[in-house]
């Protein structure tokens, strides 16, 4: 039954996790407002019977008389009302702190999640997530999960009452008990089956709308902007889906419906024939309304926990997100004792099982050297920068940073020694300045100043309207990719870390960007270590240690720029074809 699924100790713990202290505060007094509030009502219900029997006899019952016990109902319905004002704004408190603080958990978690977790449709999943379903699952607990607490307490009360005061009514209301909860989980099953059915389409769907909006200049130049395939495919399969979800959808309401307009009837029935324990035609008629209210109740509880279940999957999808594996910070930390010092030491790692990228890399990077790393595509170039900033845990090896092992390290003491300028650059929806902050928000205006006239970001300021107010639009669109490379480089210089990570940062800029790019990494190996990752080997010409990769992920040679043009070998080839290709023209 849905009722017990729903409100077992176990969901209730679950659900505290979702909140903050004050939520779980909130919850707590809708809990107890929620059983008071039903045992109120309930009582209210069974004050009708001895009511009408004082109204029928014109005689006392249980000591009171009909004008008081018309006394006792107001009182109760004014106890209940004063209460359901304040349960109301529990409820309220409860699901606006859900909604609140599971987008701040969602946040947290997704921000120390391993890197592997993400997937081309993590984005239209988590906008999903995080947008009007999550609204739902607030408007759940504002207007489901109380009501349905409600009216079970009301209709144990009133099953007690009836109990009391008459069995034979105690036994026509427990006789409805068992159909109306057999409606109530076929009905749950079919809205399972219906949920089942449309939200793994939905999903998709969000995705490939992310990945459609997203992709928009590749689509356009390949014209294919008008009929984007996979968004399509993934329409017609949530239409077909849920066509057949209505009709499950459907079914379950019948089934809920009927089996509670028929057993009302049989209970009216039974009630008529066999008798209340009445001994009145009016009182009867009290018992029969009583009895109505009770499979009302039944089937307002039914009703309120297919409204529930049509929630279960977000919620779970959220359980499910909470509960994966995180970089878990070390109980002891060992504080850094070499400051931009880097070290693999036989590191092996595979993205999927049975498909290595590394194997057996191991080299040692001193603090305030100028590195690199070459190879074809495909050999683990990134993938060893993430390994260094523990994007990953390794299969085999181990990975120093200042000296210490990764995992003996708190992430944020880690990610406090690192800044990344990658091959493609994000900024966000806002200032100029407000993007160069976020490698140090904390830096003052001179700090600043430095920063954007090292990376060449000061030209960009003289062109644009606002200056340093300018808005850079989602993702930096306002800037063209040399800028935007730019103000990631500032962000570094900015962050002043011990360690600097470039991912083919100068891969695909012009002559001009990559001149500032490589100033830029002058000024940076006087300060940091620093490790490029880098096509273009003039750029690295000057560094003090090269790592060459092979197609295999192993280090086939190191050295110097000049040590290794001299060996026949990878980075010779590599030199070789660059020097030769300066010469290509069109003809």
């Amino acid at each position: 039954m849905i009722t017990t699924q729903h409100f077992s100790p176990s969901f209730l713990r679950r659900v505290a996790q979702l909140l903050s202290v004050e939520g779980e505060q909130h919850l707590r007094r809708m809990l107890v407002l929620s059983l008071i509030c039903g045992v109120i009502r309930g009582l209210a219900l069974v004050a009708f019977l001895p009511g009408a029997a004082s109204l029928v006899s014109g005689d006392p019952v249980w000591e009171l008389r009909f004008s008081q016990w018309l006394l006792v109902l107001a009182l109760l319905a004014c106890t209940s009302a004063v209460l359901e004002y304040f349960l109301a704004i529990a409820n309220y408190s409860v699901a606006i702190d859900v909604v609140a603080s599971i987008h701040l958990k969602i946040g947290q978690r997704v921000s120390r999640l391993p890197l592997g977790y993400f997937k081309p449709q993590s984005a239209g999943e988590f906008s999903r997530l995080v947008s009007r379903q999550m609204l739902n699952l607030g408007e759940s607990f504002a207007h489901m999960y109380s009501p349905m607490i409600m009216h079970a307490c009301t209709m144990l009360v009133l099953l007690i009452g009836t109990w009391v005061w008459a069995p034979t009514m105690g036994l026509i209301l427990s006789a409805t008990v068992p159909l109306v909860v057999l409606a109530a989980y076929l009905a749950n099953r079919c809205e399972r089956r219906s949920s089942a059915l449309t939200d793994p389409p939905n999903r998709q769907v969000a995705s490939r709308l992310v990945e459609f909006a997203q992709n928009q200049a590749i689509l356009r130049a390949c014209g294919k902007a008008q009929a984007f395939q996979p968004l399509e495919r993934a329409i017609n399969t949530s239409e077909q889906r849920s066509s057949k979800a209505l009709w499950w959808g459907l079914l379950g309401q019948l089934i809920h419906g009927t089996a509670a307009q028929n057993v009302a009837v049989l209970a009216m029935v039974l009630a008529v024939g066999v008798g209340t324990g009445l001994q009145d035609a009016v009182a009867t008629i009290v018992f029969i309304g009583i009895m109505l209210r009770f499979t009302t109740i039944l089937n307002e509880i039914g009703q309120l926990g297919m409204g529930v279940q049509g929630s279960q999957p977000l919620l779970e999808q959220v359980f499910e997100l909470l509960d994966e594996p995180i970089i878990e910070d070390p109980v002891r930390t060992r504080g850094i004792n070499q400051p931009g010092a880097i070290a693999l030491r036989d590191v092996s790692f595979s993205y999927t099982k049975d498909c290595p990228v590394l194997r057996d890399v191991s080299f040692a990077f001193p603090p305030h050297s100028f590195n690199a790393i070459v190879g074809p595509s495909g050999s683990g170039k990134t993938t060893i920068a993430r390994l260094i900033a523990r994007f990953y845990p390794v299969d085999h090896g181990e990975v120093l940073v200042g000296g210490v092992r990764v995992e003996e390290q708190a992430l944020a003491q880690l990610m406090s020694q690192l800044a990344w300028v990658f091959q493609d650059v994000y900024l966000y929806d806002d200032t100029l300045r407000a993007n160069i902050l976020v490698g140090n928000p904390h830096a003052s205006e001179e700090q600043l100043q430095h920063a954007a006239r090292l990376a060449g970001v000061d030209e960009i300021i003289q062109r644009l309207p606002q200056g340093w107010d300018t808005p850079v639009g989602e993702g930096g669109r306002a800037l063209s990719g040399g800028e935007r490379q730019r103000v990631s480089i500032a962000r570094a210089i900015l962050k002043d870390a011990p360690i600097v990570l470039f991912d083919e940062a100068t891969s695909a800029l012009d002559p001009a960007n990559e001149r500032r790019v490589v100033q830029a990494l002058e000024y940076l190996r006087q300060r940091s270590t620093l490790v490029v990752i880098a096509h273009k080997l003039s750029t690295i010409e000057s560094a003090d240690n090269i790592v060459v990769l092979n197609d295999q992920g192993r280090i086939s040679q190191q050295g110097t720029h000049e040590e290794l043009l001299h060996q026949d070998g990878t980075y010779q080839q590599f030199w070789q074809r660059r020097h030769a290709a300066q010469g290509w023209s069109l003809t």
